[in-house]
Formats: structure tokens, sequence, C-alpha cells
């Protein structure tokens, strides 16, 4: 007969179970700031007294929220560290990434936990540490599968792997993300190309790893906006960038813009009435720019390699440079919570869409010299959406991780990694299986 404390026991753990998936999926419909307790209390049947019972407050149960759907899912999935290594790194990266999970309801705990990370509140939030950890445990376990990949005498493999670990978990994020909805493809080619990107930026870093260290940034210049009467204006807007860029769209407050620009909150009135308004112009601004960058054509050079072409490309987006920069700033916005729609989002989501089928047009070009038109088409997509991947993976990082690596490295890896998968799909030695869709 089952003792009266055990069932009492099992009676606190299932409420608490119960409360814990009912409060995730309140915050994934509702957001963190616009779930209350006393939804959870409506949602669940139980009583406040209960729910204090387990949690001390709101931020402490979202919090526990966020790590109980983590452990609930990793504890379904397979462990990449379980699975032996082949004498294919590619084949395996193709068979893990296969298995991982797509997007749906089962990961909209991880978008939540992305909206808290790409900003930085000036008060910590106890959910948004905790999502930060399991990102970095998710980072270091995959870190540890691509260590034991590594040559057993490179000297930088603590950070080469640490490297690919983000790539790699960035990359799932944007599967989970599911942002663009228009650029679905079919998983197991997609899949195949990833893996065979990922395994030669690997090789990449090995190369670069035996002549520079990993984690040496450029010096950098101290940056200072200048103010004059006239250009006052274009100060607020870049210093609104600047924050944008540092903290996401939420850590944007007036006094940070002011400080940022060296200006009172008295001279930024006499341009933009409010906070809102200052955003506006930065994401009009970023889509102008788009729009006069996107005109640019290139014709595939001569030699037929189109790797720094590309990697101008992926520099100018993570440098958020003019054009570039909308690419960095449409992810970020797209992340933002639900329940604050700034304006100008829509054109932003078009331009974002825009740039997609502006480099698939781009990638054709690069292609040409195949023969058959079904063929060029389809590998420019695949390989465009490849491209996107790995950029908006590099933009997440940048905004979580406390590591910040050199762009310039980034944008050569990523670029030469396209460059070579493409010339091994031509030849043949590699098959993405791309049957025409």
């Amino acid at each position: 007969m089952q003792r009266k404390t055990d069932r009492k026991n099992l009676q606190g753990e299932e409420t608490r179970v119960r409360i814990l998936e009912e409060t995730m999926r309140l915050v994934i419909s509702h957001g963190y700031a616009g779930t209350t307790l006393a939804m959870v209390r409506r949602a669940t049947g139980v009583s406040a007294s209960s729910i204090y019972w387990h949690f001390a407050n709101k931020e402490s149960l979202i919090a526990a929220a966020l790590e109980h759907a983590y452990r609930t899912q990793a504890s379904r999935l397979p462990n990449w560290l379980d699975t032996p290594p082949s004498q294919m790194r590619r084949d395996d990266l193709y068979a893990e990434l296969i298995r991982s999970p797509s997007a749906g309801v089962s990961m909209e705990y991880w978008r939540v936990g992305l909206q808290l990370a790409v900003s930085r509140p000036q008060e910590p939030i106890l959910a948004r540490d905790r999502f930060l950890q399991i990102r970095r445990e998710s980072v270091e376990w995959l870190a540890q599968w691509w260590e034991r990949t590594l040559p057993a005498e490179m000297e930088q493999k603590d950070l080469a792997s640490d490297l690919l670990g983000q790539l790699t978990v960035g990359i799932r994020e944007c599967e989970v993300l599911n942002l663009y909805e228009l650029r679905r493809l079919e998983a197991k080619p997609l899949n195949k190309l990833i893996a065979a990107c990922l395994d030669e930026i690997a090789i990449c870093i090995v190369e670069t790893a035996a002549e520079r260290p990993l984690d040496a940034l450029p010096m950098a210049q101290e940056q200072t906006h200048v103010a004059t009467p006239d250009g006052s204006r274009e100060i607020f807007v870049r210093a609104t960038k600047d924050v944008i860029m540092e903290l996401g769209y939420d850590g944007v407050t007036i006094a940070r813009v002011c400080e940022k620009a060296g200006l009172p909150a008295s001279s930024l009135y006499w341009f933009f009435k409010d906070k809102d308004e200052l955003i506006a112009t930065v994401i009009e601004e970023a889509c102008q720019g788009w729009a006069s960058t996107r005109k640019l054509s290139h014709l595939r050079p001569a030699d037929g390699d189109w790797s720094v072409l590309n990697r101008n490309y992926i520099l100018a987006a993570l440098d958020g440079s003019p054009g570039g920069g909308v690419l960095a700033l449409g992810l970020l916005l797209l992340l933002q919570r639900s329940d604050h729609v700034y304006a100008g989002r829509q054109e932003l989501e078009l331009v974002m869409q825009d740039a997609f089928e502006v480099t698939v047009l781009w990638f054709r070009e690069m292609f040409s010299p195949i023969s058959e038109e079904h063929m060029r088409s389809d590998l420019a997509r695949y390989f465009t959406e490849c491209f996107f991947r790995l950029l908006e993976s590099s933009l997440l990082n940048k905004q979580v991780e406390d590591r910040v690596w050199d762009p310039a490295m980034l944008a050569d890896l990523i670029s030469t990694a396209l460059y070579r998968v493409a010339c091994k799909v031509q030849d043949g030695s590699t098959v993405l299986d791309l049957a025409h869709q």
C-alpha cells in the first residue's frame, strides 16, 4: 500500500509540473511581461497559495518553466555525444541535424528565451539569466562533440570547438524561430548542405588557427558622435542604431540614446517626439539603405571564385554597414515581444524577404556555368538559405554570447566554406540529392 506521504509528494509534484507547463503556454502566447500569476491561477485552477508554495514570485516561476521545458525536451532527444564518430564528420552532422527538433510548438519556449536574451535590461531578469545558462550548456556539449572531431595536436582546439558549438546552436535556432515561412525548403537536402558547410567551416577554422589567434579582434576604434547644429538629428539616429545593435529594441531608452549621442534630451525632443519615432526613423533609413544597395549587381568573376563578393556581403551585415545592417536590424526586430509593434516592422519584413530573393538571383549568376536551368535555380535557393542560416547564426551569437568573434574572420570562414562546397557540388564530389521541386 502506498504511503500517504508518498501520495502527497506525488500530487505536489504533479501540481508543480502542471503549473510550469501552463505558465510556459501563457508566456508563449502573451510574452514575459504580459503573463501574470493571476493568469496562471486561472489556467491551472490552482490557488494562489499553492503557486506561492512552489514559487516565490513570477520571475522564479517563469525561470523554472523555461528550464522545465528544456529538460523535458532534452530527455527525449538523442545526445550527440552518445553517437560514436564515423569516418565522415559531414555524415554525422547530417544525421544529428535531421534528428534535431524543428520549428513548432515544442520549441516555442526557446523563442521566448531568445526574446529575453537579445535585450540587456538595466535590472537582472531571472528567466533571462536562466535561459542564457541553458543556451551556454547547449553550446558547451555541442563544443564537446566538435572537439572530438578536430586534430588531436591542434593548439586552439577549445576556442575552435566553442565557435563551432555556437554556430551549430545558432543554426538550430534559425530553424526554431521559423521567421521566414516563404523560405521553407525540403529538410533533407537543406540539412545535407548545412552539414557540408559546417564541416568545411571546421576545416577552415583549423587552417586559420594555424596562422592566428582565433579570439583576437582588430583594435576597435572608439566610436564618437560629433554634434553640429545641423547634424544633431543624424547623431541621434546613429546613436539609436548603436543602442539597438548592443541591447536590442527593448533596450532603447531616451537616456541611453542621449548618453551615446553626447547630447541632452532637450535636443532630442526638438527632432523626435518619443522613442518609437526614433526607432521608426532608424528602420526607415535602413530600408532606404537596402534599396540603394540592392541595385548593385556583381558579375561572376572571371576565375569563378565568388567568395570575396560573398565575404563583403557577410561582413557588411555583421558590422551593421548601410544596406547590410538592415539584416541585423530585421532579425532583432522580428525577435521582439509581440505586444509592442514598432512602426516600419512590415516594411522591414518585406525588405528581409527581398534580401533573400535578391541573394537567390545572385547565387544563380554565380552558378551560371551549370547548364540545367532548374538545377541552377534549385542550387541558388538552397545555398541562399544555408547562407542566411550561417549569417543569422553569427548575428544571434553576437547579440547573446559574451565572447565576440572577429567579424572579418567569420566572414572569411562562411564565404570560403560556401564556395568550397559549391565547387564540390558542381564537380559531383558532394551530392545533395536536389530533386527538382
